[in-house]
């Protein structure tokens, strides 16, 4: 299997302290966000992931829950690319067929596959910059935006604005109760 931590340090080697949004296409950095991606959160749902769970011992690094990655890996061959939804050669797919956990198979060699190792490398803990977006307070109720779901209507769940505090602590005293829960 591919080992998704190696393939990050080489994106980031090349890239540098390049924003990932300066460094790969638009439509990249529309269809997921590489300031969505937290370290230490699943790619795919956003859990909190253990550090055996990322790092199992004897293993590659793990990037997704078991859930998530079963999800994309095992639900058939894809026909199309994770990372820019174009069309798959046919040789991409049968490989997927004969080997489905191995998800190189599932992108395009090139940017795409950089890409989706960036925001793996962000999971596991590569520092690569990205602009922060925040959910928009109409779906903060709905589960968050997943990788391997590319619909249209979840295109746009995350802002692009800046993460920004809405709460200032003044001269070191923590809020006051009623406050927080305002």
């Amino acid at each position: 299997m591919c080992n998704w931590q190696e393939e990050a340090m080489g994106v980031f080697s090349r890239i540098g302290a390049s924003n990932l949004e300066n460094v790969f296409p638009e439509d990249f950095i529309q269809r997921f966000p590489p300031g969505a991606v937290r370290a230490g959160r699943c790619l795919g749902c956003g859990r909190l992931l253990s550090y055996q769970e990322m790092f199992p011992s004897g293993k590659t690094p793990r990037y997704m829950c078991e859930v998530c990655y079963g999800r994309i890996a095992f639900c058939g061959p894809k026909q199309s690319c994770l990372t820019c939804g174009g069309p798959l050669s046919p040789g991409q797919i049968r490989a997927q067929m004969q080997n489905p956990r191995e998800l190189t198979h599932a992108l395009h060699p090139g940017a795409c596959k950089d890409y989706h190792a960036a925001l793996a490398g962000i999971v596991l803990g590569i520092p690569f910059r990205t602009n922060p977006v925040a959910l928009l307070p109409r779906y903060a109720n709905e589960e968050p935006q997943q990788f391997n779901r590319s619909l249209p209507s979840r295109q746009r769940l995350l802002s692009s604005q800046p993460l920004r505090s809405q709460r200032y602590l003044r001269y070191l005293r923590l809020p006051d109760k009623e406050t927080d829960e305002s």
